[in-house]
């Protein structure tokens, strides 16, 4: 290898190391503000320039939502809220986890206003999977359905869905079990759902508060 080959290679791992370095550096910055609940400093931080062209505008916008949220600050994360809702520029699976993550959050609270504004983006996504699970799921957690049952057994059985999705599925025929007193299939479903999520999933918590009243 040349001199010139050399001293190229050598400046541009220089210059990826001092990209990943401020990068790590900002991201810790926002993880610390939210940690203390420092909405202004995660708000500033996240409308930096730099942040932008670094972590990208789906990164920063989510840290300002997440920000919102925990120090219910309800204005300004319902206007947060409708920018992402409404923006373009979020690569689709992005776009496709925010709203998977904060449509089901929204379920889980019972919270129909915001869970409604998701719906209405979901359906706009073109995606008929992900549409149809998350209607679905609307209808069991807020309207206290029962009778999809057999629907999404079939769903499941003609394996339609996986990971995070078909672990949902099979929450909602839990809950749907549960509603009408068959708490044998209820538990049953509810262990198949858990092993669906990962640990950190939304629904978690929810499943392990269930499974642990159910078997005490």
């Amino acid at each position: 290898m040349n001199p010139i080959t050399i001293f190229i290679v050598i400046v541009a791992l220089v210059g990826y190391l001092i990209f990943q370095g401020i990068k790590n550096f900002q991201l810790h910055n926002l993880n610390m503000s939210l940690r203390k609940r420092d909405s202004e400093m995660t708000e500033k931080i996240a409308d930096m320039g730099m942040s932008r062209r670094l972590l990208g505008e789906y990164v920063c916008d989510l840290y300002k939502l997440r920000a919102y949220y925990l120090t219910k600050e309800a204005d300004k994360f319902e206007k947060v809220l409708r920018h992402m809702l409404k923006a373009e520029k979020y690569c689709p699976d992005d776009r496709e986890s925010f709203l998977e993550t904060y449509f089901h959050t929204f379920l889980i609270k019972g919270n129909r206003k915001y869970a409604d504004w998701i719906l209405e983006a979901i359906r706009k996504t073109g995606n008929q999977k992900f549409i149809r699970y998350s209607e679905e799921s609307y209808a069991v957690m807020l309207d206290k359905r029962s009778d999809l049952i057999d629907k999404m057994e079939e769903d499941i059985n003609s394996k339609l869905y996986y990971g995070f999705a078909l672990g949902v599925v099979l929450f909602m025929v839990a809950k749907q079990y549960s509603y009408l007193g068959d708490d044998r299939n209820a538990l049953e479903y509810m262990r198949s759902a858990k092993a669906c999520f990962h640990p950190k999933a939304v629904y978690m918590p929810v499943v392990d508060r269930y499974l642990e009243e159910a078997e005490a």
